[in-house]
């Protein structure tokens, strides 16, 4: 290759790339340093050597590493790009900050075990990732894994099959070399046999292993050939003879990783990692690492300030995955997962629907408790390794894993039209039989098949409560059958297909209270059809004491009546104390507390919040509720390793849903991977739901917004319904407006003149929005002051409130009064309950701010009034306001503290309203005052980062946050 490539590259890449430096390279590239000027980030250019580039498509190359540029996984570095640059073919990765294993061998020699036994596994995860994906790296060596905050990477995936791919041979060897290095390479491998496959990887993975555990690869000082033959014809000396105190089972595992035929190796990544998880290392070494890791993670999480806690808690559960075994209770039943035989394949759905049956008619019971189905699933798949058939020794090991003192386990037998059931009760742990039963008869009335196996079960193995089991759920199979297909997809994580198939079950059965609170589950995270918890709610009588607790936090547990921010984490706490071995119920408490714990000024919320979380992933590691908010919070602390991790196990569970097409965006978004996030956002997939995620979750967090606004034009015109379009258009304007680009925010255009009108005064007011707009509307809603308002008719109220604000705002002090005169007298009746309380406690709002302007003697008790208020609202969207004035409030009397708190009181969503980014600029601005510089830097930079593309209108107000940032960043490190 000429000497003169980065003056090439730089002519050919320079409106793309600035190249910075060359950073060394192998045989298979030239390595270069570059700056990406769109993103101001740094990624390595790679240019393939002129041997390896003779004779392949530059096409089929680079239509080949966007092939591999889909693997998403915590330990591979992503491929970004391909091209061809003046006829040498190169692809881009991100620069990783850290350093190469090589370098780190280099300086170190052998690595400490517990060291080395850390990366192998981060080393096997990223393996058996790529070959469950058809994948196989062909070069693993210690200069394609990169150390960096605690974790490897393996770099280069995918290239050796683009080469190869897209030569005009299409074989591994071009121009007579073969792909990969002597010292790593595995027999079949170096002699290019065709039928090499992934075990070649798993090869050089124990020398790679051998080389850290021993200081030095098996077969070291030999050229190129002789090393090749090594590795086909000598026995390596065994590594614990090089190393005495390397575990004896690591010694045994890397020398069957280096066995010359690949029939006696192991057989795939997950069986050496089943093995890497089973060898212990000796005390002083794990600590090592865990103090490596809590060093580098503490780092990351002090910079985001008051999460520390809650990152803390949630990475040790979500990393370590070693809960203690509760203490098992003979009340606790755990119903394992039939066996299904006959002919027939239609039964298949009763393995796991028979856990799901049993439970919710066992469920209302005082003499049994089912163990949690998700639970129980979780463990029996990890015990069977997938989920099949387990020993009934493994069995009952699993029950009481649970904390179950009792198994039930049975067995399905039939065929399309007929089936029998048989069961046992086995008590654990002894393993003996306390109760069989056997019921026999037509599929159509498999509901009442269950009745009688229930009741047989109670009958003889608890004794009593037999008689309340006709009072359970009962329906028809057709709707049985759609429930059941609901619970399998919900515990997957698809929760928009969960939800179709709960509503086609009350579809066919409109009393199945089962099913309406099954959609209701699953809707909780888009705001779904609303059906599902009214038909819960009309038939409750029939759901069980945890399913009416679950129920609470749907609907709120005052409900009909509305129900507070406190009122829901008290519903959530008593959830769990009816099902304390339900990853749901320890997730809804972490989630209540997530999102309403500052707004009812609960102490010490993220602890608590992190415990919560904790508590059901040690229940369930895979709960995927639990590992999306994990996802949502790593983005927020800037955390892309833990984005990465968290929705690469989500989209293990669901990686074909509308859910799955957000959450790739998620991660392109986090990595700032422009490629990835174009692919992402170009899947049409996409836009059932990340039109809402964007919104409630993407804005709450600093993450790459590029292209995203492409969404919601596309969304529109996507929907079916006038009140469909209507639901876009109304978070479109949100979106937009945050962004600081009123101009493009859409009309309401399905909303009435007071709604309009009332969203383009309070925008103007307090989101940057039009305020040539605002005033003509305000203008409309004059109009309005003094008439009765309807009963119920809560678009009048909020006109008159956004009246009022207009008045105050623009020294027309009587507007204000005229409205709290009208927000006074009027009364809702809205079928919203938490709507009822607004218009008085607007009217309390406006007059708190008439007596602070008018430093009358009531302005301190209306204060305090007004902060009473704020503590447990029951209207969040209300509150999402009146917080922002009342810092205002309290600022104008020379209440800092108090002013930042009111700010900070905020409900943890509030990104979905078009002033959010009003909330930051102020936070920043008050925190500053009140000494609080990271929480200000914190502040303003998540400003300027919705704010990036703002329009001219509000450039003016961005350069002086920017400014503002920047003495404080100044400050900072001046100290």
């Amino acid at each position: 290759m000429a000497d003169n490539l980065q003056q090439e590259l730089e002519a050919v890449l320079s409106g793309a790339y600035a190249i910075e430096r060359e950073l060394g390279g192998g045989g298979m590239s030239r390595v270069f340093l570059a700056s990406e000027k769109a993103l101001r980030r740094k990624v390595v250019i790679k240019v393939l050597s002129p041997e390896l580039a003779r004779g392949v498509s530059a096409e089929r190359f680079r239509l080949e590493i966007q092939v591999a540029a889909s693997l998403q996984h915590p330990h591979i570095v992503p491929l970004l790009a391909a091209g061809d640059a003046g006829g040498h073919l190169y692809y881009t990765m991100p620069f990783i900050t850290g350093e190469s294993l090589r370098a780190r061998l280099s300086r170190e020699g052998e690595l400490p075990t517990p060291v080395a036994l850390h990366i192998l596994r981060d080393i096997v995860r990223a393996l058996a990732y790529a070959h469950r994906h058809a994948i196989v790296h062909r070069d693993i060596k210690p200069e394609n894994i990169l150390l960096a905050e605690g974790e490897a990477q393996v770099a280069d995936f995918g290239i050796a099959k683009a080469i190869s791919a897209s030569s005009e041979t299409g074989s591994l060897t071009s121009a007579g070399l073969a792909l990969g290095t002597p010292t790593y390479m595995a027999p079949e491998q170096s002699m290019a046999d065709p039928t090499a496959d992934h075990r070649a990887d798993l090869y050089a993975l124990g020398v790679v292993g051998y080389e850290m555990l021993a200081g030095q690869p098996p077969f070291t000082g030999r050229t190129p050939q002789q090393l090749i033959a090594a590795h086909a014809t000598e026995v390596p000396v065994a590594l614990d003879q090089r190393r005495p105190s390397v575990p004896a089972g690591l010694a045994r595992l890397i020398m069957r990783l280096l066995q010359k035929r690949a029939s006696d190796r192991p057989q795939s990544a997950e069986e050496v990692l089943a093995a890497l998880e089973s060898i212990g290392t000796p005390a002083e070494g794990t600590a090592t690492v865990a103090v490596r890791h809590d060093v580098v993670r503490r780092g990351r999480w002090l910079a985001a300030g008051g999460v520390v806690a809650a990152a803390l808690v949630l990475s040790l559960a979500w990393l370590n995955g070693r809960p203690r075994p509760p203490v098992t209770d003979r009340r606790v039943v755990a119903i394992a997962p039939f066996r299904v035989s006959g002919a027939d394949s239609s039964l298949a759905y009763l393995r796991e629907g028979m856990v799901d049956l049993l439970t919710a008619k066992l469920g209302g019971t005082s003499s049994l408790r089912p163990a949690d189905p998700r639970t129980l699933l979780a463990a029996w798949g990890q015990a069977g390794r997938g989920g099949g058939d387990l020993r009934e020794a493994d069995a009952v090991r699993v029950a009481g894993k649970v904390g179950a003192g009792r198994l039930v386990e049975g067995e399905v037998v039939g065929t399309g039209r007929r089936l029998t059931v048989s069961a046992r009760i086995i008590d654990v742990p002894a393993g003996t039989t306390s109760a069989r039963a056997s019921i026999e008869g037509a599929v159509d009335i498999l509901p009442q098949l269950i009745d009688q196996l229930a009741a047989s079960l109670l009958a003889r193995g608890a004794g009593e409560e037999e008689q309340r089991l006709a009072a359970l759920t009962s329906t028809s199979l057709p709707a049985l059958r759609a429930y059941l297909d609901g619970e399998a997809l919900l515990r997957r994580g698809a929760f928009l297909a969960a939800e179709r198939k709960f509503l086609d079950a009350l579809a066919l059965d409109t009393t199945f209270a089962l099913a309406g609170l099954g959609a209701a589950r699953a809707n909780e995270w888009y705001g779904g059809d609303p059906h599902g918890a009214r038909a819960a709610w009309h038939h409750r009588e029939k759901l069980s004491r945890r399913d009416r607790a679950r129920l609470e936090i749907v609907l709120g547990p005052r409900h009909p009546a509305p129900s507070s921010a406190g009122d829901q984490i008290k519903a959530a706490e008593r959830f769990v104390e009816l099902a304390p071995d339900s990853p749901d119920a320890w997730y809804n408490l972490g989630d209540q507390l997530f999102h309403y714990g500052a707004v009812a000024g609960l102490g010490d919320v993220y602890r608590r919040v992190g415990a919560a979380f904790d508590r059901s992933l040690a229940l369930d590691s895979t709960y995927a509720p639990t590992i999306q908010h994990l996802s949502e919070i790593a983005a927020g602390l800037g955390d892309t390793l833990g984005v990465r991790r968290a929705l690469e196990l989500l989209l293990r569970f669901d990686s074909l849903s509308p859910n799955a097409a957000a959450r790739r965006w998620h991660v392109a978004a986090a990595l700032g991977d422009t490629a990835a996030i174009r692919a992402a956002l170009a899947h049409d997939s996409i836009l059932t739901y990340a039109p809402f995620y964007i919104v409630f979750y993407a804005l709450d967090n600093p993450l790459d917004l590029r292209g995203t606004e492409e969404i919601y034009p596309r969304a529109h015109q996507a929907q079916a319904t006038a009140a469909e379009r209507a639901g876009i258009e109304g978070i479109w304007r949100s979106y937009e407006l945050i962004r600081g680009r009123p101009s493009r925010a859409p009309r309401l255009s399905d909303a009435s003149v007071v709604q309009r009108s009332s969203h383009a005064v309070l925008d103007g007011l307090f989101a940057g929005g039009d305020s040539a707009q605002g005033r003509a509307a305000a203008t409309a809603l004059e109009a309005q002051l003094g008439r009765p308002l309807a009963a119920g008719d809560m678009e009048q109220v909020r006109g008159r409130y956004a009246v009022g604000q207009y008045g105050l705002a623009s020294g027309r002090i009587e507007l204000a009064r005229r409205a709290s005169s009208d927000l006074r007298a009027a009364r809702v009746d809205s079928g919203r309950p938490w709507e009822a309380d607004v218009p008085r406690e607007s009217a309390l709002l406006l007059n708190a701010q008439l007596a602070v302007i008018q430093r009358q003697a009531a302005a301190g008790e209306l204060l305090r009034q007004l902060d009473s208020a704020l503590a447990d609202p029951v209207d969040v969207a209300w509150a999402s306001y009146a917080n922002l004035i009342a810092a205002r409030l309290h600022e104008e009397r020379g209440e800092i503290p108090a002013a930042l708190a009111a700010l900070r009181r905020r409900y943890t969503g509030i990104a979905a309203f078009a002033h959010y980014v009003t909330y930051l600029r102020e936070e920043g601005r008050l925190a500053a005052l009140a000494g609080d510089r990271p929480g200000a830097i914190r502040a303003y930079r998540h400003y300027l980062a919705l704010r990036s593309e703002a329009e001219p209108a509000l450039q003016a107000e961005v350069r002086r946050v920017r400014a503002e940032l920047e003495a404080l960043e100044s400050e900072s490190t001046d100290r």
